[in-house]
């Protein structure tokens, strides 16, 4: 059986389609009730044994234990993303970040602070910005283009017109945690330039949190208005499940 990561072509939909119904079909006759209410409470499990059973390697288990060590070194959080299912890495230049289980916004700028001076405009992320495309109700992935400045293909666009739906853009919680992941490697900054847009997030009253680091070589968190634009601030795309 092929590997996973040995073939490039990837499936057609009506493929997989005839492979899952030929395994419910082949399911249906021999589990009972009580155990598909077993595998259904038990999915973590499940997509182990499956992952055994289609001989699947995982490509991304080094970044896994990368940033449980992250987690564990800077946040004090053991942490699991073995079962964290990720999307198809896109074209060009990304990096993927791993978000925890229950993590916040607030807890994550404590962070912040701990490591290099930083201001946010709120004494409570959380409560402020209401609305986010991605929650931490469990853990997740998400491809970001790996770069320090904004995507240029957005630079000079306000959010209103560059993602005015909150579909494509990073939010505030995942900026903060790639501002702490790239520091850690780097021991620099992102948007030392510019300004990134969190349009995956917006605030009380549709305001939209933007991030940077200010003149005095401080990390902050700013509100702006959707139709704020500037030449050098932008959106940073974010791709998920």
């Amino acid at each position: 059986m092929p590997k996973n990561g040995t073939d490039s072509q990837r499936p057609s939909i009506k493929q997989l389609g005839s492979l899952a119904g030929f395994i419910v079909e082949f399911l249906a006759g021999i589990l009972n009730f009580s155990q598909v209410n077993y595998w259904l409470s038990h999915k973590d499990e499940l997509k182990k044994k499956l992952r055994e059973l289609f001989s699947i390697t995982d490509e991304f288990s080094s970044i896994r234990e990368e940033w449980q060590n992250f987690y564990q070194i800077h946040f004090g959080w053991d942490v699991d993303f073995s079962q964290v299912l990720i999307s198809p890495r896109p074209e060009g230049n990304w990096r993927l970040l791993f978000i925890p289980k229950g993590m916040t916004m607030d807890f994550a700028f404590k962070v912040c602070e701990k490591l290099f001076k930083s201001l946010k405009y709120s004494d409570d992320l959380d409560k402020q910005v209401s609305r986010n495309i991605r929650n931490t109700e469990t853990s997740y992935a998400v491809w970001v283009r790996d770069e320090a400045e904004p995507d240029t293909e957005f630079l000079g666009k306000s959010t209103k017109k560059a993602d005015p739906e909150m579909k494509i853009g990073i939010t505030l919680l995942e900026r903060i945690i790639f501002e702490i992941k790239y520091f850690s490697e780097t021991r620099k900054h992102l948007d030392i330039k510019g300004l990134t847009f969190c349009s995956g997030s917006r605030g009380v009253g549709g305001i939209v949190p933007g991030a940077c680091l200010y003149d005095d070589g401080e990390f902050r968190v700013y509100w702006l208005i959707v139709g704020n634009s500037n030449s050098s601030y932008g959106v940073r795309v974010a791709v998920s499940l």
